[in-house]
């Protein structure tokens, strides 16, 4: 009976918890032509895994199955596995950011961090004090939906680059209760069924909580604000440089100049006599490409450059549907630095300063190097990684990269908004081409020399399993 009446006030919760304004069909398929038309007109490379054909074809679908009013985030599902045949993490389409705000504030979600592994959904931490499941519990149900299908529902959601796997496991970590709630709406209470360390199965309630409850929860100190950080590693004789993020403006927020950290760090590296850098950029993005220049700088051996190509295709001639419109320093930009269109594409001129190459820092590392990455390095920090691999100055170890080895998209980005049901799609304008060759399948990021990913027992010792497994190997080798 507890779990009837849980299951039946978690489905009102939900309920209520999503109700909005419904939109009459007809605007919806008017909105459908609006975003239609801004792919084919401003998305740099909308045709690598689908042809221009097979793509009105599936908005054709799209269009055919709006029959009926719908509310937002309904209108949003049906766009999602469009956009996933495009293949381009950074073409998003988003609720109104004011209407996902005020949902957000006001539902009570799992007070649960969590981990996608191979087994399945962990728990890696229970917020507000409350201890009902031990860290590196494996979830098995949630009010009554199971795993494997909170898995494959809120997975579904996640938009990635051609087929990389390891991009969607962590896109469900990162956006777990926000994914929750526009998939499940929201409750006061949550039936959870776990699996703990040591094989005992577990039933227990928990409590939703709100976003700004769970904030108070955490409470970090100085060090653990800092995006860039280092520990010295004595029994390896190793420094372990962790950055969590590449973009510049995280960077300023927390008070830290790259140029003066990575001076630092090579001065400690000289000092301590270090034989072995780890660099690890696990979870670490960043849209400014310069940023993977100044780091690749501190340990490069000879000149080099991350990329080989920029190609764009909205230009003056590509008026964008509704309030769009291309930014005025994004077309004086196509106009100076860019070679005439020619197949519908414009191609970054060759002497651009973008494309030259760049010299090592003056005392650069010149030691063994590590990489660690998994499916959240992406945009910046994966051209990093990209590059450390392909000129051989570093083994990488860790997940295939949440952005694509061979192409991708980035820079500049114009935002369409649908004129009815308000969601936004957001389109990159640029086209990379990183520099060199990677044995990757097409549609998979930059594979990892080594792979290694988190473990079931290193979550309920609070542990990183990389990090030890990494560290054990640099001692053994000594």
């Amino acid at each position: 009976m507890k779990r009837v009446l849980l299951h039946l006030g978690f489905c009102s919760s939900a309920l209520i918890g999503i109700a909005q304004t419904t939109v009459y069909p007809e605007r919806l398929r008017a909105d459908l032509d609006v975003l239609r038309g801004a792919i084919h007109r401003a998305h740099p490379d909308p045709y690598r895994y689908i042809t221009n054909g097979e793509l009105d074809a599936l908005f054709d679908a799209v269009r055919d199955s709006i029959s009926e009013p719908m509310r937002s985030e309904e209108f949003t599902a049906r766009l999602i596995p469009v956009l996933s045949r495009i293949g381009d993490s950074r073409l998003r389409i988003d609720l109104a950011p004011a209407e996902l705000e005020a949902r957000l504030a006001q539902a009570t979600l799992p007070p649960f961090e969590v981990c996608v592994l191979e087994e399945g959904l962990f728990i890696t931490e229970e917020l507000k004090g409350f201890r009902s499941f031990a860290p590196g519990s494996r979830i098995e149900t949630i009010n009554g939906f199971s795993a494997t299908r909170i898995l494959r529902d809120l997975g579904a959601w996640v938009v990635c680059d051609g087929a990389s796997t390891a991009c969607r496991a962590k896109g469900i970590e990162d956006r777990f209760r926000e994914l929750f709630l526009i998939t499940y709406g929201h409750a006061s209470k949550y039936l959870v069924e776990a699996v703990a360390p040591d094989g005992s199965r577990k039933e227990e309630v928990v409590t939703g909580l709100r976003l700004e409850e769970m904030k108070r929860t955490r409470k970090p100190n100085g060090l653990e604000l800092h995006p860039w950080r280092s520990t010295w590693e004595p029994e390896s004789a190793a420094l372990w440089v962790s950055l969590a993020s590449l973009d510049p403006s995280a960077l300023e927020a927390s008070g830290q100049k790259s140029k003066a950290f990575l001076e630092a760090m090579l001065n400690e590296l000289h000092e301590n006599g270090a034989r072995v850098l780890v660099i690890d950029v696990r979870g670490a993005g960043g849209d400014e490409l310069g940023m993977a220049e100044v780091l690749f700088a501190a340990i490069a051996r000879e000149p080099f450059r991350v990329l080989q190509g920029i190609t764009v295709r909205a230009g003056q001639l590509h008026a964008l549907p509704g309030d769009a419109v291309l930014p005025d320093d994004y077309l004086a930009s196509l106009d100076r630095n860019y070679l005439p269109v020619r197949n519908g594409v414009h191609a970054l001129r060759p002497d651009d300063p973008r494309l030259l190459p760049v010299h090592p820092a003056r005392h650069a590392f010149g030691g063994k190097v590590y990489v660690v990455c998994d499916g959240g390095t992406r945009d910046a920090a994966a051209a990093f990684v990209m590059l450390a691999k392909r000129s051989n100055r570093a083994r990488v170890v860790g997940q295939e990269l949440g952005t694509n080895a061979h192409s991708f998209t980035g820079g500049r980005t114009v935002t369409v908004v649908a004129p009815n049901s308000g969601v936004r799609l957001t389109l990159p304008l640029l086209r990379y081409l990183p520099e060199g060759s990677s044995d990757a399948p097409l549609d998979h990021g930059e594979q990892p020399h080594h792979r290694a990913s988190q473990q079931s027992w290193a979550l309920e010792a609070g542990r990183d399993a990389v990090r030890v497994a990494l560290l054990e190997m640099t001692r053994e080798l000594r």
